[in-house]
């Protein structure tokens, strides 16, 4: 004998399914449309970041097609680093509003931005680790420190981009530094604002 559950609890559950639905609509299309990167630089803080994204090695992808801030910024599918990235955003959305933008400090904040650079969305475009994106072998210095990355030889705590600075986003301060020259030629003097 098999127990079949009653129209009322059936109708309960149909529309606690539809409530959860129409939920799950309404958060995700606000979740992605500020994941695009004509909302990320519709504040005049982020304008720099898009006139160095376009000067930069990261300005087009291996398709040619422009590279924008989710490919490298949002974490790829839904879950717990997802909802943390969309929290850090909400934050810095009530800095816009709410704040005082011309504290935006590059060299504070930099640190803090590199951790949301996720390994797995560096590694959708660099599938290969031991060579260049034009196919070039890689250094051997690159070599034994993508190995470490891997777990083959040694081992380190460091994400794609804590090795790799400012392959992106070149702020006036990280000029300086001989391994920027290519990127840093490419940039005006001064930051637009």
């Amino acid at each position: 004998m098999t127990d079949k559950p009653s129209s009322g609890r059936l109708k309960w559950s149909l529309i606690s399914a539809g409530v959860v639905a129409v939920m799950a609509f309404l958060i995700s299309v606000p979740m992605e449309r500020t994941s695009r990167t004509e909302y990320c630089v519709s504040c005049h803080e982020l304008k720099p970041h898009k006139a160095e994204l376009e000067k930069s090695s990261h300005a087009v992808d291996k398709d040619k097609k422009p590279i924008g801030c989710a490919q490298c910024h949002i974490p790829n599918g839904f879950g717990l680093k997802y909802l943390a990235v969309k929290m850090m955003g909400i934050k810095d959305v009530w800095v816009h509003k709410f704040g005082d933008p011309e504290d935006f400090d590059r060299r504070r904040l930099q640190h803090v931005a590199r951790r949301y650079v996720q390994d797995d969305n560096c590694r959708a475009c660099h599938e290969d680790l031991y060579k260049t994106t034009k196919g070039e072998k890689i250094s051997e210095v690159g070599r034994l420190a993508h190995e470490a990355f891997l777990g083959k030889n040694g081992n380190t705590k460091k994400g794609c981009a804590g090795c790799h600075p400012n392959m992106a986003h070149l702020p006036k301060f990280d000029r300086r530094y001989p391994f920027n020259a290519e990127f840093a030629k490419n940039l005006p003097l001064e930051e637009q604002k």
